[in-house]
């Protein structure tokens, strides 16, 4: 009888080589749904990665404010739009350092990067934040807010950030965008300045225009920028404002560069095609990459007007 890979609760397999040419990530398609407990969440949670890690994956993304559900563990208040600012800024953040150290333990025991989504904190200076973490399997943690916030956001009382993250995963170099952050060409521009290869976008939007806005936002940075984006969903409901319960929509996606080099004529590499959660799994070739960016079919980045857009940036008064 074969051995179980999994023992205690921990996926037994060798460690997977940082240093190869490709990288075999996973992308979730993830269920909002109430989460009664914080040890139910990060079950949830934790059964994803798991299938993320029996499958070889070597990072697992999950979506924008993705612990939205324990909004369900409220017991002393029905939770209405009169309540939610409110629930923002003091029920969910509690919940925040306690999620992040279980995304450290899940990376530690299951030898993956778990970028674990954003989730809503009070920073320091006492504003409101939607920040996204990355769990390396070494035990570092690394973190980066949402820069660009919505209406909703603004409204909430929430501040956005000023700094983005660049990580290696492998052989890639790896930045961060955060759902509405995909739509600026300015922070991809500027993370490809830093040797990006690879943007990670946690999302969360509740009508079809919104899901149309970031999956075109994620097709438009691999596009001009010639590099691979992964992007995951929050979807479903918690019923949660009762009065105005919060419907999220979307489907997974990885995308790459359209050209001759890639071979994929919509640079769509991988999608979901039910409205279940789901995981889904790619592996993405370093190597393909570079030899896009080195011989471009369109422009591409080789073959950019640096000068002219100084000058027009120098006119804008930039």
């Amino acid at each position: 009888m074969e051995e179980s890979p999994i023992r205690d609760g921990r996926l037994l397999r060798q460690e997977i080589p940082m240093t190869k040419a490709s990288l075999k990530v996973a992308t979730v398609q993830f269920e909002l749904r109430p989460e009664k407990t914080l040890q139910q969440y990060l079950d949830h949670v934790e059964g994803l990665v798991k299938r993320a890690a029996e499958q070889q994956a070597e990072l697992v993304l999950f979506p924008e404010l993705a612990s939205t559900g324990l909004l369900g563990a409220v017991t002393d208040h029905e939770v209405t739009t009169a309540t939610i600012t409110s629930d923002y800024w003091k029920f969910l953040p509690e919940f925040t350092d306690d999620i992040v150290e279980g995304m450290r333990r899940m990376a530690r025991d299951y030898n993956i990067v778990v970028a674990g989504g954003s989730h809503n904190r009070v920073a320091e200076d006492g504003s409101l934040r939607n920040t996204a973490y990355i769990a390396h399997p070494d035990g570092r943690v690394e973190s980066q807010d949402k820069i660009h916030l919505t209406p909703q956001e603004h409204a909430l009382g929430a501040r956005g950030g000023d700094e983005l993250l660049v990580t290696k995963v492998g052989p890639f170099t790896v930045g961060v965008l955060i759902c509405a952050d995909i739509q600026f060409p300015e922070l991809s521009r500027y993370l490809v300045h830093k040797g990006v290869d690879m943007i990670l976008c946690p999302s969360l939007t509740w009508n079809r225009r919104g899901i149309h806005r970031v999956r075109t936002g994620c097709q438009a940075r691999a596009i001009e920028n010639q590099l691979y984006v992964v992007m995951s969903p929050l979807f479903g409901t918690s019923s949660i404002p009762t009065d105005s319960p919060m419907f999220a929509v979307g489907r997974a996606l990885i995308v790459g560069p359209v050209d001759r080099t890639v071979g994929v004529n919509d640079g769509i590499l991988a999608t979901t095609a039910s409205a279940d959660e789901e995981l889904l799994v790619a592996d993405l070739d370093h190597d393909l990459l570079v030899a896009s960016r080195a011989k471009p079919e369109a422009p591409g980045l080789a073959l950019r007007r640096l000068d002219l857009y100084a000058k027009l940036q120098a006119e804008m008064g930039a």
